[in-house]
Protein backbone atom coordinates (compact mmCIF):
# COMPACT_ATOMS: atom_id res chain seq x y z
CA UNK A 1 0.00 0.00 0.00
CA UNK A 2 1.09 3.44 -0.51
CA UNK A 3 0.92 6.34 1.55
CA UNK A 4 -2.68 6.67 0.97
CA UNK A 5 -4.14 3.31 1.68
CA UNK A 6 -4.07 2.61 -2.18
CA UNK A 7 -2.86 -1.29 -3.09
CA UNK A 8 0.07 -0.95 -5.57
CA UNK A 9 -0.25 -4.03 -8.05
CA UNK A 10 2.28 -5.25 -9.75
CA UNK A 11 2.98 -8.48 -11.55
CA UNK A 12 4.36 -12.00 -9.51
CA UNK A 13 4.98 -15.36 -11.09
CA UNK A 14 5.07 -18.15 -9.18
CA UNK A 15 6.36 -21.86 -9.41
CA UNK A 16 7.85 -24.68 -8.40
CA UNK A 17 11.79 -24.17 -7.37
CA UNK A 18 13.73 -26.62 -9.71
CA UNK A 19 16.55 -26.61 -7.02
CA UNK A 20 14.17 -28.46 -4.53
CA UNK A 21 13.87 -31.88 -4.04
CA UNK A 22 10.70 -33.79 -5.33
CA UNK A 23 9.76 -34.83 -1.71
CA UNK A 24 9.59 -31.73 -0.39
CA UNK A 25 9.33 -28.79 -2.87
CA UNK A 26 9.96 -25.31 -2.42
CA UNK A 27 7.98 -22.51 -4.37
CA UNK A 28 9.82 -18.86 -6.08
CA UNK A 29 7.79 -16.06 -6.47
CA UNK A 30 9.19 -13.54 -8.89
CA UNK A 31 8.22 -9.74 -9.38
CA UNK A 32 7.72 -10.05 -13.15
CA UNK A 33 5.03 -11.49 -15.54
CA UNK A 34 5.48 -14.44 -16.80
CA UNK A 35 6.85 -13.95 -20.26
CA UNK A 36 9.45 -12.24 -18.88
CA UNK A 37 10.66 -15.02 -16.94
CA UNK A 38 13.51 -17.12 -19.31
CA UNK A 39 11.43 -20.73 -18.98
CA UNK A 40 14.55 -22.22 -18.52
CA UNK A 41 14.80 -20.65 -15.70
CA UNK A 42 11.25 -22.15 -13.88
CA UNK A 43 12.90 -26.02 -15.34
CA UNK A 44 16.86 -26.19 -14.47
CA UNK A 45 18.73 -25.00 -11.19
CA UNK A 46 21.41 -24.28 -12.89
CA UNK A 47 19.59 -21.43 -15.17
CA UNK A 48 17.39 -20.31 -12.45
CA UNK A 49 20.87 -19.63 -10.21
CA UNK A 50 22.10 -17.78 -12.96
CA UNK A 51 19.30 -15.82 -13.71
CA UNK A 52 19.08 -14.84 -10.18
CA UNK A 53 22.69 -13.45 -10.13
CA UNK A 54 21.75 -10.97 -13.38
CA UNK A 55 21.56 -7.04 -12.56
CA UNK A 56 18.40 -7.15 -14.35
CA UNK A 57 16.80 -10.20 -12.33
CA UNK A 58 13.68 -8.52 -10.70
CA UNK A 59 12.93 -9.39 -7.01
CA UNK A 60 12.95 -13.02 -6.04
CA UNK A 61 11.95 -15.14 -2.64
CA UNK A 62 11.49 -18.73 -2.10
CA UNK A 63 9.02 -20.81 0.64
CA UNK A 64 7.82 -23.76 1.39
CA UNK A 65 4.87 -23.21 -0.16
CA UNK A 66 3.24 -20.64 -3.13
CA UNK A 67 1.26 -19.01 0.07
CA UNK A 68 4.55 -18.40 1.51
CA UNK A 69 7.29 -17.18 -1.82
CA UNK A 70 4.78 -15.01 -2.07
CA UNK A 71 4.65 -13.49 1.56
CA UNK A 72 8.36 -13.37 1.37
CA UNK A 73 8.56 -11.61 -1.93
CA UNK A 74 5.97 -9.41 -0.79
CA UNK A 75 8.03 -8.57 2.80
CA UNK A 76 11.38 -8.41 0.45
CA UNK A 77 9.32 -5.81 -1.91
CA UNK A 78 8.46 -3.51 1.38
CA UNK A 79 11.73 -3.92 2.45
CA UNK A 80 13.63 -2.91 -0.80
CA UNK A 81 11.13 0.28 -0.70
CA UNK A 82 11.57 1.60 2.76
CA UNK A 83 15.01 1.79 1.94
Amino acid sequence: MNENGALIRWPITIFRDPCSDERQPRWVAVACEPAQLPPEAAQSCFVLQYWRRQLRCPPVAVGETPDTALSNLLAALDRAREG
